[in-house]
């Protein structure tokens, strides 16, 4: 009976403790704009004007005043679809790179849902998946990673999704004479790009971050047990092997804190159980100065997605001797302004397993070394820079994939590219590939679905651009050059091909332009790969000309979905605003040999609101949408005939602007 009224009365003591660190949200503390006046601050506070004053006996010299921080959801938000490195994940093996990885990989992307363990299994996928990436260029994949924007928050990017409040705390420590560590779960490179890149840049430094590590060693010897046995030379690349070395959780922080610091934190910041060993070590009582640990509790659900129980979490953290801080009454503001809970916290962006087995997932390319898988191969031998060229869907049987490239699809696939081919070859060599296209099927798959198909085709694709530049352009002048699937395609190879890598920045300075038409560009696509620049005039080079042509009526289509606004270029006055182009500027459209080019054919407009090119005056009866997956109203198929001559002097234009510079 005593044990139980013991248990009681200690139930009750936490309760009311807990009532008395809860803050009291109406007021504010002059200090610090994003925090409501509360205890946690208080005792923060009143804890650094101890710890600093020469005169007290809880002065520490500045030497020695070491404050960690766990980075995810104590700095920043890590709740699913706003974890950084889970969503770079995800992303890289599903949208950016899924040509990179391996199936097994995609599954594990794939199967990650809210309520997943980010764990040391999940870790080491994360290793394997980036296995062959320089550390610089994976540290520039983590910085442009950070530019895409989040689905679970309104007007935020990855990168902006660093609590004020506490980015706040880091700078009053940082000016208070405080040693600033952070000490993250997260792999080390990937939270130093992070933390590069964020509101703590200027007080944490890269030798400050300690992190999960994946195996690094020199390029051309990754498959070495040891590097023990050369030297690094000027110019050799360290390289991501896919090996996994430790997950820096749990008891391993307090490890890697003694073996990288040599001391014991007084402060310390998380909040999770995973962070409790860092907690521990800080507070431990042979700790020669006084510390403090402090939790961040997730429980608001208003501004933020926290669903933790306040009195629950508070009460448990007080009992291990943590002070606990409430993100729904404590924190004042939590991101920057304009930036908003979204209606939904996800939008599903993987592939659904279940749903996975009907289809192929290819783990090979086709070979490109041999002649018999390109429809045309450096045709042109005296022309002076080179377009590859990707072609449109033809493939109108299969269910996903053109696993089977027989003759007659062959056939097709020539009869649509010699269809645009005349635009390009007056100025370029020409190279055309065949893939294992998407079919028109596949444009009515389920999303997954649609994932893997879109894949299977970008792998092939890839490969054959590889091949391509490895053994034919030879530092030439390229034109990236497609239509509806095919302008897609190109569009994945700027993203792929032409990012913040070395490769990447050489090639860019070789692009002509992308003619990506019957495709779009959005202004998330621009602020995700920097290399994707819209044309603005009709001289510019290293820009893609992009657009779609409708009647005025359409608000969605495959193309330019509803509620969508693409980047378009008027092919006929080559402006990018609302300006009409009268038809006397259209030098002539052409829809088959036999009638020959048609000069004035129509004039154009863009609309304000989609970014379509409006075709004034064309008859949806003379010139139907042909294929049921577009709506009525929908040019699609003609977006390169109306236009035809406009487009062949303008790659020439574009061409000899570019050889001139």
């Amino acid at each position: 009976m005593k044990l139980i009224k013991r248990s009681i009365v200690v139930l009750l003591i936490l309760i009311i403790a807990v009532n008395v660190v809860a803050c009291d949200g109406g007021k504010e503390t002059a200090e610090f704009e994003y925090w409501n006046e509360c205890a946690a601050l208080t005792g923060l506070t009143d804890y650094v004007a101890a710890v600093t004053d020469e005169k007290s006996e809880d002065f520490i010299p500045e030497k020695d005043r070491i404050a960690v921080f766990d980075m995810d959801g104590t700095l920043m938000c890590e709740t699913y679809y706003t974890y950084y490195d889970t969503m770079m994940f995800i992303e890289y093996c599903l949208v950016d790179h899924p040509e990179r990885v391996s199936a097994e990989l995609k599954e594990v992307a794939a199967s990650i849902k809210p309520g997943y363990t980010a764990d040391e299994t999940l870790a080491r996928n994360f290793a394997k998946a980036y296995a062959g990436m320089t550390v610089s260029e994976f540290y520039d994949y983590v910085v442009s990673f950070g530019q895409k924007q989040t689905q679970s928050f309104d007007n935020m990017r990855y990168i902006d999704n660093f609590y004020l409040p506490m980015v706040e705390v880091v700078k009053f420590l940082y000016e208070n004479g405080f040693d600033i560590w952070v000490i993250s779960g997260t792999e080390r490179t990937t939270t130093r790009a992070i933390v590069a890149n964020s509101p703590i840049k200027d007080y944490v430094t890269p030798d400050h971050v300690i992190g999960t590590d994946f195996e690094v060693k020199v390029k051309g010897h990754e498959d070495e047990p040891s590097n023990m046995d050369f030297k690094y030379a000027n110019g050799d690349d360290l390289v991501l092997t896919g090996g996994f070395v430790q997950k820096n959780l749990n008891a391993n922080k307090s490890i890697y804190i003694e073996r990288e610091i040599g001391q014991r934190p007084v402060l310390a910041f998380g909040n999770s159980g995973s962070d409790t060993s860092m907690m521990n070590y800080a507070i431990d009582a042979r700790n020669p100065y006084k510390a403090q640990a402090y939790m961040i509790v997730a429980d608001d659900n208003v501004r933020e997605w926290g669903t933790q129980d306040w009195a629950a979490k508070s009460a448990d953290y007080i009992s291990k001797g943590y002070t606990p801080i409430s993100m729904k009454n404590d924190f004042k503001q939590i991101y920057p302004e304009g930036i908003t809970k979204a209606r939904e916290q996800y939008v599903e962006k993987s592939v659904d397993i279940d749903e996975k087995e009907s289809l192929t997932v290819f783990e090979t390319s086709l070979d490109y070394s041999a002649a018999g898988n390109w429809a045309y191969f450096a045709e042109g031998e005296d022309k002076s820079a080179d377009v590859f060229f990707v072609c449109p869907t033809v493939d109108t049987k299969s269910y996903a994939n053109s696993e089977d490239l027989n003759e007659k699809l062959k056939g097709r696939f020539i009869s649509a590219i010699d269809a645009e081919k005349g635009i390009y070859t007056d100025d370029c060599r020409f190279y055309a590939p065949y893939y294992r296209q998407m079919s028109i099927g596949a444009y009515e798959l389920s999303d997954a679905d649609f994932k893997i198909a879109e894949s299977n085709a970008f792998l092939d694709v890839a490969a054959a651009f590889r091949y391509y530049l490895d053994n034919e352009n030879d530092g030439r002048p390229i034109i990236l050059a497609g239509f509806s699937q095919g302008a897609e395609m190109c569009v994945e190879l700027l993203k792929s091909f032409f990012g913040n890598t070395d490769e990447g920045t050489d090639l860019s300075s070789r692009l002509v332009a992308v003619y990506a038409i019957g495709w779009r560009i959005t202004d998330e696509d621009i602020a995700s790969y920097p290399q994707i620049v819209p044309a603005s005039g009709e001289s510019d080079t290293g820009c893609v000309i992009c657009y779609e042509c409708e009647n005025g009526s359409v608000t969605g289509s495959i193309i330019i979905p509803e509620g969508v606004k693409t980047h378009s270029i008027n092919p006929l006055n080559w402006k990018t605003d609302g300006t009409p182009a009268d038809a006397s500027l259209n030098k002539g459209a052409l829809f088959s040999e036999e009638d020959g080019i048609l000069p004035g054919f129509c004039g154009a407009y863009i609309d304000e609101d989609r970014g379509s090119v409006v075709v004034p005056g064309v008859s949806t009866e003379d010139y139907p949408k042909v294929l049921d997956i577009f709506p009525d109203g929908c040019f699609h198929i003609y977006d390169n005939m109306f236009f035809y001559t406009n487009l062949k002097e303008n790659v020439a234009l574009r061409t000899q602007t570019y050889l001139a510079k």
